[in-house]
């Protein structure tokens, strides 16, 4: 989904740049602290979003899709206990064999926030940001290079997928990352060899080249077909955005679902080549059931595609879609909030704004 928002991101920038070049379009009934007031509303729930957005959409859904339901051996995370939080917790010993089988970690969102706090600190909830930065920092410049205007949706295809592909280890750097113990080693340190490219490019060519594909071949079927022709006649005006957001809300939500399952076996591809060295930092089986060998006995040390998703239960399954729902509903609920709080801001401190398009539309007297 990066290539999505990235371009609807690159968008909203080009419809911003064009709406300051030309301020006496604007409106000027609004007072300039109503203005300072709602850039400062803006940034705080964009901030927030993204938060959410980071730690439960990203960490914790990333978690989801890699802890294993039924483990053998589960590490405990209840905190009222005297016993160590952070001590593996093995159902068969004796002492504990009338202590029922704790939920898997990423059951809740801040059953897992918890455990991370315990397992790798405060800041555990943002683990991997620095090369999350650099990753989305990489792809704008490789972006920057190739001289395709986001009006062309197949040009952005193509480049939008050579970009993932090429970044590939680069994601698979961050999901090492958050599903492993906290590491002495320098994010950057983290990079897979190119050697490694080659085994994880299918699993990226899955998940982003399909993303892509969902969201540009029906943008540039709808563009073909002249739904989008007023839109871009109306490019400059807060009415022409909101077509084009209009336009491109089926596109996103049909490379929404398809992501999923491929961001899913991608997480799944790359933990199984997790180095030997690393610990996870939730319950995880390495072997997928057996179904991955080692290297070192003649294996490819990876598993495949196919059995990335069988391998992933349904219980796990849901457990992620729960995830994912959650941290949605959130995210809702604070753009609700900040819709809310905005139409207050303009409606009690600019009244005459709100009533410039009613006075406009009504015919002059003769």
């Amino acid at each position: 989904m990066s290539s999505i928002v990235g371009h609807l991101a690159r968008r909203g920038a080009e419809f911003a740049s064009t709406q300051l070049k030309n301020p006496e379009e604007q409106p000027q009934q609004m007072s300039g602290a109503l203005m300072a007031l709602m850039v400062v509303t803006i940034l705080v729930f964009a901030c927030a979003m993204w938060a959410v957005e980071y730690t439960y959409g990203n960490v914790v859904a990333t978690l989801a899709a890699i802890e294993d339901s039924n483990p053998d051996v589960y590490v405990r995370i209840d905190n009222t206990s005297e016993e160590d939080p952070i001590k593996p917790f093995d159902p068969n010993e004796p002492e504990h064999a009338d202590v029922p089988r704790p939920r898997p970690i990423t059951s809740g969102l801040r059953t897992a926030v918890k455990h991370l706090r315990a397992r790798a600190g405060f800041w555990s909830r943002f683990r991997g940001l620095a090369m999350y930065l650099t990753y989305g920092l990489a792809r704008a410049i490789i972006s920057g290079f190739m001289p395709i205007p986001t009006s062309s949706f197949i040009g952005q295809f193509f480049a939008q997928s050579l970009v993932s592909l090429l970044l590939a280890t680069w994601q698979m750097a961050w999901v090492h990352i958050v599903i492993s113990e906290p590491s002495p080693k320098r994010f950057y340190q983290r990079i897979p060899s190119f050697r490694t490219w080659i085994k994880i490019a299918p699993a990226a060519a899955l998940g982003d080249i399909l993303t892509a594909a969902a969201f540009f071949f029906p943008m540039a079927i709808a563009g073909f077909a002249g739904w989008m022709e007023t839109v871009q006649g109306q490019e400059n005006t807060m009415m022409g955005m909101c077509r084009f957001l209009a336009v491109s809300a089926i596109p996103a939500l049909l490379a929404f679902l398809i992501s999923i399952p491929a961001r899913v076996i991608f997480t799944r591809v790359a933990a199984s080549m997790l180095p030997e060295e690393d610990e996870t930092i939730v319950p995880f089986d390495r072997s997928f059931g057996g179904k991955v060998q080692p290297q070192i006995v003649g294996g490819s040390g990876k598993i495949g595609l196919l059995e990335a998703w069988t391998t992933f239960d349904w219980a796990a399954r849901v457990r992620f879609a729960k995830v994912m729902g959650k941290t949605l509903a959130i995210e809702l609920a604070l753009g609700l909030l900040a819709g809310i709080l905005l139409a207050v801001q303009i409606f009690t401190m600019a009244p005459s704004a709100v009533h410039q398009g009613e006075g406009s539309a009504e015919p002059s007297p003769a």
